[in-house]
């Protein structure tokens, strides 16, 4: 990633980032949050950074020639891998020695992201069949817990760390502390903070809190 611009847009699972980027796309982002944008990032390629986690290729989607992206990652997902700093986690290595970078945080209340993602959660089971659901659970779950030490695929899903009403909260803390440090390494950064406001997940920013 070396030599490019990059926008990182970073919220937990369900949290708005897909709606945010949608939104930037379409160009309907309210005016002070696209003033702290790259110029141009409505037009940039969106990478999922998450996928180098999962094991699949990220650079190869690019366009040759291609100096500019935008990367969609999700904070929660490196916890369920057993990751314990986000230093660690390969998929943001992609930041290092980037041209410009800019950073938006899509930070919505700990309660409103829980409705959101149970709700996802359930609308994902109805559209699966009960065999599929009871596969899922007494067969994959267990030779997934089985042979998570060998292949290093997480043993537990997302709808399970979101039960502990402190877990979501205290991985926001982690992520911004993180990105205080990450600003202090690219001293050019941008790091804005955006909170879905209303209906239809309109974005505000947001204070920035300190360390």
């Amino acid at each position: 990633m070396s030599q490019r611009d990059i926008l990182l847009i970073s919220g937990p699972s369900g949290g708005g980032k897909t709606t945010f980027l949608q939104q930037l796309a379409a160009g309907t982002l309210a005016p002070e949050i696209l003033s702290r944008l790259p110029a141009g990032s409505r037009f940039w390629p969106v990478l999922e950074a998450n996928d180098v986690l999962k094991g699949r290729p990220v650079m190869e989607t690019l366009p040759a020639g291609t100096d500019a992206v935008a990367l969609h990652y999700d904070i929660v997902l490196m916890h369920r891998y057993h990751i314990t700093r986000y230093e660690e986690d390969p998929s943001l290595r992609l930041l290092d020695g980037a041209r410009s970078l800019a950073i938006v945080f899509v930070r919505p209340d700990t309660d409103l992201v829980k409705r959101n993602f149970m709700a996802r959660q359930n609308a994902h089971r109805r559209k699966k069949s009960a065999i599929s659901l009871l596969w899922s659970r007494y067969v994959r779950l267990p030779l997934r817990c089985l042979f998570s030490p060998l292949t290093g695929k997480p043993t537990r899903s997302t709808e399970d760390v979101y039960q502990d009403d402190k877990w979501l909260a205290g991985c926001y803390r982690q992520w911004e502390t993180y990105l205080h440090r990450l600003v202090e390494r690219h001293p050019n950064a941008r790091l804005t903070i955006v909170e879905p406001a209303g209906e239809g997940l309109a974005f505000r920013t947001a204070d920035i809190p300190s360390t």
